[in-house]
């Protein structure tokens, strides 16, 4: 059988299969639900949702080279094109009690097409003290749509869990109220169907419908908004139309609105007139109940061992995306090998990715300090000197809190670079935390002060 006579779909098939007998942990978790786009000569084209997940495929370059090699007597190459929807298999989640299929469709609930089934839900979102406010608020307007928090602003960084919180709402919802009609749409899919209305010279009015005819409406990455001034306009009459009829509208950002730009001044602030929550990455114990979660579902054998998972929590701080690539990298290597995987062995599969968050991480107490100094207006000297007046004291407890979150430092060794003790530390870094939760201005700063030192 030549080249030509198999389709796209034909050879990632029978790679497939071959991939499932290397790895059945993989193979549920990534390689079937990469759709065939195209087969030209000997190059197949792939699609994934996006680099992230390119990055953790090409991760296994090896086993899918030997997967496309001599199929019909034929080699293929393989090619991941980015921006495409995965298949709808299920991926490794906490096994939840879903209410049968009757229960939820019985109803007339219109669902997006574009949602995924059941797999991020409110019982499989672990909770911790960086997300523990978005999750309450998601819950409150998945019980009472339209008539709490309108509305529903989650904001944090990739990978940290807001996609989650937003098909979850969707998923209880279902559940709920079967009758209402629910849209779940990312900003990029609500550019492309605005642009492929105009591409097919049909009436505004089909787009403000299209969002308008629901009782709820989830939007995914609403940054994507800016820099698009027609877009935004129609978004705002879609906004007040919903707003107007008490329609719940829950949007996620990378950022909170005060801080995005080149949007419209009128539409940030119509998202701030609800309730407004940031998702932050899980912590330490948060990620070990993470881990162990998916250790639960993903059935491997021999799973990974307790300090593996505990190495894994201590060394992946970045996204929870990260920790799950990293987490099944290690379990397929696992299974592949039949033996428990010892911590030198973690080390060396995962040596790019550690390397990434020791970067990520690599920021000095001193660049804090100044970067913290020169924020607030106030000199090195003040920052590790006696003076308690709060206009120092504050910026001096911000370093520290930074210098606890961004460094490898313990208490003690951050007490010596600011002239206090770990007890001192201890309390600057709670009492930042506190604060942050009822003193906005005092976020941002923070939020800003973070990213910036991030960024070198």
């Amino acid at each position: 059988m030549g080249k030509n006579t198999l389709s796209a779909a034909e050879v990632w098939d029978i790679a497939v299969s071959r991939l499932k007998m290397e790895s059945e942990t993989l193979y549920n978790s990534y390689f079937v639900r990469l759709p065939a786009l195209t087969l030209e000569g000997d190059l197949l084209s792939l699609g994934v949702s996006d680099f992230f997940l390119a990055d953790v495929i090409r991760g296994y370059d090896d086993m899918l080279c030997k997967a496309l090699t001599n199929i019909y007597g034929n080699s293929y190459r393989y090619e991941l094109i980015e921006g495409h929807e995965l298949n709808p298999v299920a991926e490794f989640s906490a096994p939840v009690q879903s209410p049968a299929p009757a229960a939820v469709e019985s109803g007339t609930a219109k669902k997006s097409s574009r949602l995924k089934p059941a797999l991020y839900t409110f019982d499989n979102f672990i909770t911790g003290y960086n997300n523990r406010h978005a999750c309450a608020a998601a819950k409150s307007v998945a019980k009472i749509p339209g008539e709490i928090y309108n509305p529903l602003f989650l904001y944090g960084t990739n990978g940290v869990g807001k996609t989650h919180l937003l098909q979850a709402i969707s998923h209880q919802i279902a559940i709920d109220h079967p009758q209402m009609t629910v849209n779940y749409v990312t900003c990029d899919e609500m550019l492309n169907d605005y642009y492929e209305l105009l591409k097919q010279k049909r009436s505004i009015a089909d787009f403000r419908a299209g969002l308008c005819n629901v009782d709820v409406l989830l939007i995914d990455d609403i940054h994507r908004l800016a820099k698009k001034p027609v877009l935004q306009e129609e978004f705002f009459n879609v906004f007040n139309i919903l707003c107007r009829q008490n329609k719940q509208i829950v949007l996620t950002s990378d950022r909170q609105p005060c801080e995005l730009s080149d949007i419209d001044k009128r539409l940030s602030s119509r998202f701030e007139q609800g309730m407004i929550c940031q998702v932050g990455m899980p912590e330490y114990e948060e990620k070990v109940m993470i881990l162990r979660m998916w250790r639960e579902a993903t059935l491997t054998r021999p799973p990974l061992s307790d300090e593996i998972l505990d190495f894994l929590a201590e060394n992946i701080s970045s996204t929870v995306r990260r920790l799950k690539g990293s987490f099944l990298r290690l379990s397929a290597f696992a299974e592949m090998n039949g033996c428990e995987l010892s911590i030198e062995e973690a080390e060396n599969l995962l040596h790019a990715q550690l390397a990434q968050e020791s970067l990520a991480r690599d920021i000095s107490p001193e660049n804090i300090q100044r970067t913290v100094a020169n924020h607030f207006g106030i000199t090195l000297a003040d920052m590790i000197g006696k003076c308690r007046s709060r206009n120092v004291a504050d910026p001096r407890m911000v370093a520290m809190y930074l210098c606890r979150k961004l460094t490898r430092l313990s208490s003690n060794e951050i007490g010596d670079v600011f002239g206090r003790t770990h007890a001192n530390v201890l309390h600057a870094a709670k009492t930042i935390t506190d604060r942050c939760n009822s003193d906005d201005q005092l976020r941002r700063s923070v939020n800003q002060l973070e990213r910036q030192l991030q960024k070198h």
